[in-house]
């Protein structure tokens, strides 16, 4: 058989397969089956994707929910944890690397003849943790720092001296108005009894 005669008499026993699916589920897992048997007889392997879609024993399309299963398994290590550090070196230098654990394996169960195909997913990439290390916060510098750090130099006092001053002010104030009453009441003291009346105010009346 030709290559090219292969190549589509596989074409066509796939649509008319997957045409024939719903309709004429027997007839269509025989032409799959058909075509499965084809692949083998040239050497052509079965991707993965082939295999979950087609099962491999009867030629049935498997469609999960209508009679088909899955299920998802997850790997397990098969390497021995160290325990510690040391035991770690010690396995290191001797060669005998830990086995990381392998990917999902996805057990799909045909829904016509029961048999189970499983797909060997890649093992997801390991996980790698970066520490951050916590940097000094750098100075600030430039030519507007330096503008406002030498003009917060030539700011005034602080306001608690400014508020001193103020209440000494305040206080000589009141200080000198209490004189000035002290005087008036003394003056007053002073001028003896009498109407409070003077020499002017005599005048004035002739």
């Amino acid at each position: 058989m030709a290559s090219n005669e292969g190549t589509a008499t596989l074409r066509f026993l796939t649509d008319a397969g997957h045409l024939l699916a719903g309709t004429a589920p027997e007839t269509s897992a025989d032409l799959m089956r058909r075509r499965n048997e084809l692949m083998f007889e040239h050497e052509m392997p079965l991707s993965d994707r082939q295999r979950q879609n087609v099962c491999g024993c009867c030629g049935h399309i498997m469609v999960l929910g209508l009679g088909s299963e899955l299920q998802v398994e997850a790997g397990k290590r098969t390497g021995k944890k160290p325990r510690s550090a040391r035991g770690l070196k010690v396995n290191k230098a001797r060669g005998n690397t830990l086995q990381t654990r392998p990917g999902p394996t996805k057990a799909i169960t045909c829904g016509h003849c029961g048999r189970f195909t499983k797909v060997e997913l890649p093992a997801p990439a390991p996980i790698t943790r970066h520490k951050v290390k916590a940097g000094k916060i750098p100075e600030p510098s430039g030519p507007g720092v330096n503008l406002s750090l030498s003009s917060a130099s030539r700011e005034p006092p602080s306001q608690k001296s400014s508020a001193n001053a103020s209440s000494k002010k305040r206080a000589k104030s009141r200080k000198a108005g209490l004189q000035a009453l002290l005087s008036q009441s003394n003056a007053a003291r002073n001028a003896g009894p009498g109407l409070g009346l003077s020499l002017a105010d005599f005048m004035q009346k002739t």
